[in-house]
């Protein structure tokens, strides 16, 4: 937080405020794999995204995450962000199950 001239100005880093973006994106699911998700000012302009098998994270085709995301390994574009938004609705809406998080694992065979 700064100060100017008796005003508190709220500085936020990018990290948040792509965050804040994301709020406004629409994503779905996509065929055959991945989602979409849509422009922030338009549904004309829609970006790919799906989970790399190597890293295991999420991939976007937008050219901000192009640009950056081979670069900084955590880092998220705004379209990530939206999308693990969804996945958490999704998944807490469809498969979460309390009592199976506490429920005793498993270990499978090799």
């Amino acid at each position: 937080m700064s100060s100017k001239k008796g005003k508190t100005v709220e500085i936020f880093t990018p990290a948040e405020q792509r965050a804040a973006r994301s709020e406004r994106i629409e994503v779905r699911d996509a065929e055959p794999y991945g989602w979409i998700a849509f422009s922030e000012s338009g549904a004309e302009q829609s970006y790919h995204l799906f989970r790399n098998p190597e890293t295991r994270r999420l991939v976007c085709t937008c050219a901000d995450f192009i640009f950056r995301g081979e670069h900084e390994p955590h880092y998220e574009c705004k379209h990530v962000s939206a999308t693990l938004k969804y996945i958490a609705r999704q998944y807490l809406a469809r498969e979460y199950d309390p009592h199976r998080q506490n429920a005793p694992r498993t270990l499978k065979a090799a």
